[in-house]
């Protein structure tokens, strides 16, 4: 559970950091004011993911084989 504005902090330190490669290994369920969004965010960059391209992530991390989500290319 991350709030919207530690979000705002993390994609701040990836951008400090020069932007490196991010494959979002680590998602989690995105809240504002204690009360959760439909938004996933990956705890390394920032970036914003909606339900459905979050549960697309974690099946294709589970199965290789299977096509990803949209930031397949790992680039945010």
């Amino acid at each position: 559970m991350v709030q919207m504005d530690e979000v705002a902090k993390i994609r701040q330190r990836w951008i400090d950091a020069g932007r490196p490669e991010c494959p979002h290994l680590n998602l989690d369920q995105e809240f504002y004011l204690g009360a959760r969004t439909d938004d996933y965010v990956c705890m390394s960059c920032g970036e914003l993911f909606s339900r459905r391209e979050a549960r697309s992530m974690r099946e294709a991390a589970k199965d290789p084989g299977a096509v990803s989500g949209p930031s397949e290319s790992g680039q945010c």
